[in-house]
């Protein structure tokens, strides 16, 4: 596998693993290796998805702010409006307050479930800590 490729395939499975379908996550790897906007049917033949298909795709990451359109004389034309780190954050800051409010209502259980759950609250409450942590030394950076 050729490097770009590699780092294609790289970038969708990190937006697949964030919950972005395989075509959002397609068209964003591929206009984020692009050198310039794509048209929707530069990046529908990229992707190997149907024209009408990959229209919907763009239409739904437009709507959720990760991808733009742009008029480019006749044509309209597709560039990446959110960076994956940003993407990424919001994913992680979304990820610790669902951990953290996970946390709290297991604590707030009678002894004999929190001891149940003895296990899934320990290893919680570490990757609370953990992404508390990255938080820190992201704002440091």
């Amino acid at each position: 596998m050729d490097k770009i490729k590699n780092v294609e395939y790289n970038i969708k499975q990190v937006l697949n693993h964030w919950g972005f379908g395989e075509i959002c996550s397609s068209i964003y790897a591929a206009l984020a290796l692009s050198d310039r906007p794509l048209t929707a049917k530069e990046i529908s033949k990229h992707i190997d998805y149907a024209y009408t298909t990959t229209i919907n795709a763009l239409n739904r990451s437009i709507v959720l702010g990760h991808i733009r359109k742009m008029r480019q004389g006749k044509k309209n034309v597709y560039y990446i409006n959110s960076d994956l780190s940003d993407i990424i954050r919001e994913k992680l800051n979304h990820f610790l307050e669902v951990l953290e409010e996970t946390e709290k209502s297991i604590k707030q259980l009678d002894d004999g479930h929190k001891e149940r759950l003895k296990g899934a609250l320990k290893t919680v409450s570490s990757a609370t800590q953990f992404l508390k942590k990255l938080k820190k030394m992201e704002a440091r950076a």
